[in-house]
């Protein structure tokens, strides 16, 4: 109908120009025909604009229909979900219903609207056959009252095209807002359908997350028990080995035979070690186990060592293998010569005597030892190069009678001011007999940072008086790996502030107090006793005279060891 409607109007707009171009009508008609006609066309132009926005409006509301249905069957899948959603989709359920209403009220509205247009094309109709009326009315009127009739006719349709365009105009405009109105709603449930399946969504991924973690977490735990109990069951399982072992072993002691060599508890005793030595040789090379029970060393330098045996083991089987082996064993033993072995008379054991280096003769001593007044001396000397001086022994070695003696030397050749550390004050060792600025651990602590803070004064005021010797005690103890580099530092860098140390300390294996063998580079190290053959074995300095070094050391600790046999601690 309506493009039936736009081509007729077409068609007479085309004629009426036709004719107006090719003169057939008169002015005046001219004027009533083109002002009639220009109605067609507003007409039209009307009725497309409100058909196309109806139709448009009916597509977003269908479609807005449809994403409400396809949301409601959402809502009818995830209703299981939440129950506390149930009320909302009751609401939407409600609001749907209203839209749907609202939608058929629309339809209602269009067909109105459509049967308004066919009134108005046949209003339209209606008006062309009075045109044409009047049409004919001016024709028999024109000579006589063409004026007046003009000016009438003009006023008329004026009018009645203003009213008509008003009264659409008014019509068509509460159409719009109603349908805006409506649109506006429409959009208005639908921003609340996404802003609430929106919140369905979220909670969807907190939950999925949630359950990921108790996932990932239980996961977690199960792979902690289960990496305890392997740990646990190897440990049992190690325990239980170690039962067996120890089954096996009491099950071989109860049958009187030996497992494993027996060494002596010596500590420092040079026979006892031999002893210990050979035990270890025996059992490694023919795997038969003895039992060290007793070193004494005899006149000359001969020792003798006591050993029993398994009792499945042949005394004379025994005596006949070391025999044949006693030189190879001695190369390996590091001694001269095994001199003898052989059965002892009344108990089930072997006596071996050996003998560590021919006889040291007296000059030989003489020529390796060097004058303590003259080593003192030489001591304070190189302390002008390396201010430092490090004492290694383990207890009872001397160190503190070395230091007494040494410092006793010094105060003869300088004027110092002496600071003694020790944060053993008041043990059974503690022999020193002169005043301590630090009595212990924490206050020796704190003395190394004023030290450290005396050395930043010298630097900066260049005040190198009074010359200070500290005397630190224990330093293995007390200085923390940590502050190595930072007391390396200070070692190197009181060189010419009129600043000395002595640093004394049980442990003769440096690096327990965070120092490397390559740091003694830096001090003037004194070692005593056992920690020399520490320093032979590792300094990388001696490492070329190692053996030579060694040889010399036995050599004084065995002539010195006979010297000292029967006198008094005090006195050796």
């Amino acid at each position: 109908m309506r493009k039936q409607i736009i081509i007729g109007g077409l068609a007479g707009f085309s004629l009426t120009v036709l004719a107006l171009t090719t003169g057939l009508l008169k002015p005046t008609i001219k004027l009533v025909a083109l002002s009639s006609l220009g109605i067609i066309p507003v007409s039209i132009i009307v009725s497309e604009n409100i058909h196309r926005k109806a139709n448009q409006k009916v597509l977003s509301l269908e479609k807005t229909l449809s994403d409400a249905r396809a949301s409601r069957e959402q809502l009818e899948n995830v209703q299981d979900d939440n129950g506390r959603l149930s009320i909302g989709i009751a609401e939407l359920k409600t609001e749907l219903s209203r839209v749907e209403k609202s939608l058929s009220s629309l339809k209602t509205e269009n067909c109105n609207l459509k049967e308004s247009l066919q009134f108005t094309q046949a209003q339209l109709a209606v008006s062309s056959s009075q045109q044409a009326e009047l049409s004919e009315q001016v024709a028999e009127y024109e000579e006589s009252y063409s004026n007046e009739l003009e000016s009438e006719v003009h006023q008329k349709v004026q009018e009645y095209i203003t009213q008509d365009r008003e009264a659409l105009k008014s019509k068509y405009r509460a159409l719009i807002e109603e349908g805006e109105g409506i649109y506006a709603e429409a959009m208005s449930i639908s921003e609340k359908y996404k802003a609430w399946a929106g919140e369905v969504a979220k909670r969807h991924q907190d939950r999925k997350a949630y359950m990921m973690g108790l996932t990932g977490e239980f996961n977690k735990r199960i792979g902690e028990a289960q990496e305890a109990w392997e740990v646990e069951r190897g440990h049992l399982l190690t325990q239980i080995e170690a039962l067996n072992e120890k089954v096996a072993r009491l099950q071989q002691q109860l049958a009187g035979d030996l497992i494993e060599p027996e060494l002596l508890s010596c500590k420092f005793a040079i026979p006892g070690q031999i002893a210990n030595e050979l035990a270890k040789l025996i059992w490694k090379g023919f795997s038969i186990p003895l039992s060290a029970k007793g070193a004494q060393l005899r006149s000359e330098g001969l020792i003798e060592i006591g050993y029993t045996y398994s009792r499945n083991q042949s005394p004379s089987e025994l005596v006949g293998l070391l025999n044949r082996h006693s030189d190879s064993l001695a190369s390996e033993l590091g001694v001269h010569k095994i001199t003898s072995v052989r059965e002892h008379d009344l108990t089930p054991s072997i006596i071996v005597g050996l003998r560590r280096e021919p006889e040291v003769k007296e000059d030989t001593v003489k020529r390796l030892l060097t004058p303590i007044d003259k080593l003192a001396t030489q001591v304070l000397r190189g302390m002008a190069q390396k201010p430092t001086l490090r004492v290694m022994g383990s207890t009872g070695a001397g160190k503190g009678i070395c230091v007494k003696y040494l410092l006793s030397i010094m105060s003869e050749y300088m004027e110092c001011y002496i600071r003694l550390h020790d944060p053993q004050h008041g043990s059974s060792e503690d022999h020193w007999d002169i005043p301590k600025v630090s009595k212990s651990g924490t206050e020796t602590k704190k003395a190394l940072s004023k030290i450290s803070q005396q050395l930043r004064d010298r630097e900066v005021t260049k005040i190198n008086q009074p010359i200070t010797v500290d005397i630190l005690d224990e330093i293995d103890t007390q200085l923390e790996k940590s502050d190595k580099e930072q007391f390396l530092d200070l070692i190197s860098r009181i060189r010419h502030l009129g600043m000395k140390l002595i640093l004394m300390g049980q442990n003769p294996k440096v690096n327990r107090a965070g120092f490397q063998w390559s740091d003694m580079g830096q001090m003037i190290a004194f070692y005593q006793k056992e920690s020399a053959l520490d320093a032979i074995k590792n300094y990388p300095a001696l490492k070329l005279k190692e053996d030579i070094l060694t040889k010399q050391y036995y050599q004084l600790s065995e002539a010195y060891e006979l010297k000292n046999k029967d006198l008094d601690t005090h006195k050796q």
